[in-house]
């Protein structure tokens, strides 16, 4: 047998291998996606669509989650204690989620500083940036938190002001 002979086989076989290994769970060239049900199902073409169309739920928004933006617009619109209340709970989660940011850079710099290796030698000012970072998040959560009390304050003059 020659040697064109060979590789044209070998190539033959391995172009196979890789057809029937990649089309297994293919019916009629697409995937069935295994998502939760709650998510669309649709099919996914395979290589024609890229990783990120994988993930269409993962990346979904919780129902009823807030951006800063639309946060920012409803405060400047609102007129109910709903409204402001509404705004309220949103700067109290953003605080909390802060305050938890945070507690983990302290806790980060706090075993750089009381670990085994107490100095390190590649980034030795990287406890202190940590500490600077855990400082700033505080005192963002801390604004947060007067601006939360402020609306809940307004929430109760809007209440006050219909009776």
């Amino acid at each position: 047998m020659s040697t064109s002979r060979k590789h044209f086989v070998a190539g033959v076989m391995a172009i196979l291998a890789l057809f029937f290994g990649a089309v297994r769970d293919v019916r009629a060239g697409v995937v069935e996606s295994k998502r939760a049900p709650e998510c669309r199902d649709l099919p996914v073409i395979k290589n024609l669509t890229g990783l990120r169309a994988h993930h269409v739920c993962d990346r979904m928004a919780a129902p009823g989650a807030m951006t800063k933006g639309e946060v920012k617009k409803l405060a400047a619109t609102a007129k109910s204690a709903d409204d402001h209340l509404t705004i309220a709970q949103f700067y109290m989660a953003e605080a909390n989620g802060l305050d938890a940011k945070a507690t983990g850079y302290e806790l980060a710099a706090a075993r750089l500083r009381n670990g085994p290796f107490v100095k390190n030698f590649a980034t030795p000012g990287t406890a202190s940036r940590y500490e600077f970072a855990a400082q700033g998040f505080r005192e963002e959560a801390q604004a947060d938190r007067g601006l939360a009390v402020s609306h809940e304050e307004m929430a109760k003059t809007v209440v006050a002001s219909l009776k």
